[in-house]
């Protein structure tokens, strides 16, 4: 069944549609990451510029607050769940899931879903908020030197 469900999502416009506003929104994210580093003078090269290693930059750096390091943490888990390894939980290649991968029917289709749509929205969020600090360090440019500390 676990394949046939598969099958089912790939099919299903409404996931791949929230699939591709996941990818979307955490490319967002990782430019918006990116920039902000950057204007705290770290030099980011971009083979190493994936999400994980964004966020590693971020807490190296002491620009996240334990708060943000777990959001951030888990949106990087979810993200590379469902980019990298939701096949992977079909075929069990993949131990730990996020998602339910057992006795699944087609109207299970619609939690894929409410989840991808789910993580694409706490991406936008997070982009939002980086944005706002980018524009922070904009305007305190003039006025302080000081790190902004982002979430």
């Amino acid at each position: 069944m676990k394949q046939k469900f598969y099958t089912l999502l790939y099919n299903n416009d409404e996931f791949c549609k929230a699939l591709g506003k996941v990818m979307l929104s955490a490319s967002k994210l990782e430019t918006l990451l990116k920039k902000f580093l950057r204007l705290h003078g770290e030099d980011i090269p971009e083979k190493r510029a994936t999400l994980g290693n964004l966020i590693t930059h971020l807490k190296k750096h002491n620009l996240l607050t334990n708060n943000g390091e777990l959001h951030f943490g888990q949106a990087n888990i979810q993200r590379n769940y469902l980019i990298h390894n939701l096949y992977g939980s079909f075929t069990n290649e993949i131990e730990k899931t996020l998602l339910p991968i057992e006795d699944l029917v087609e109207m299970d289709i619609e939690l894929y879903v409410e989840r991808a749509n789910e993580t694409a929205g706490n991406f936008e969020i997070y982009s939002e908020i980086v944005d706002r600090a980018i524009l922070d360090l904009y305007n305190q440019k003039t006025k302080s030197k000081e790190k902004h500390i982002l979430l």
